[in-house]
């Protein structure tokens, strides 16, 4: 490929000084998009979004696109809703939860000791209870730090696979899990009732 001489006559007349070319990437499309082509700003993550689904808003109104803004926003929760409940019948989320808060509870107690070692022997002289402070919130920090370290190995796998599961799921399936979850804590409602009759009946 030849290359300009700056010599040229055009070339000494129409270059600027300090000025530097437009790259390429920059320029314009010489003519309009395609009919069928939709083209969407890089920027618009919700437009982006909207072209991975092959839905196409720009034509509806105010009032249609909150209706639909609203429609994904009741399916979004009713997937979180089923993902909850199926996260919940996972037989391992109730011990590992368990093991959670009461990692998080121990972490609470060396606090309440440490602060309660500061404020009773603060002023004490020796450094005998300094080391006791000292030692009681590095435990605490230790368990804190390894309980959110635990929800992050243990839980969260349980957690993204009970979520991955309900937006997999079809509609009819999610009202499933909705009506199951719904009564179980009929059951469980009523369950706690007949005891509350119970007891005042004695």
């Amino acid at each position: 490929m030849s290359t300009r001489s700056p010599m040229n006559k055009r070339n000494q007349e129409h270059a600027g000084v300090g000025m530097t070319r437009k790259s390429a990437g920059s320029a314009k499309p010489a003519r309009a998009a395609a009919a069928s082509v939709r083209v969407v700003p890089a920027s618009s993550k919700e437009k982006r979004k909207q072209l991975e689904r092959g839905e196409d808003l720009s034509k509806l109104t105010k009032e249609e696109k909150k209706a639909r803004k609203a429609e994904l926003r009741r399916q979004e929760d009713r997937v979180y809703a089923a993902s909850n409940i199926l996260m919940r019948e996972d037989a391992d989320y109730p011990k590992r939860r368990k093991v959670f808060w009461g990692i998080m509870i121990l972490g609470i107690v060396f606090i309440a000791i440490g602060w309660a070692m500061l404020m009773f022997f603060g002023d004490a002289a020796g450094s005998q209870y300094q080391t006791l402070e000292i030692i009681a919130i590095a435990l605490a920090y230790v368990c804190i730090i390894g309980g959110f370290i635990y929800d992050m190995v243990r839980i969260r796998p349980i957690r993204n696979h009970a979520r991955a599961t309900a937006e997999g799921m079809s509609d009819a399936k999610i009202d499933d899990v909705l009506d199951r979850a719904s009564k179980k804590d009929a059951e469980k409602r009523a369950a706690r009732d007949a005891k509350t009759l119970e007891r005042k009946n004695k």
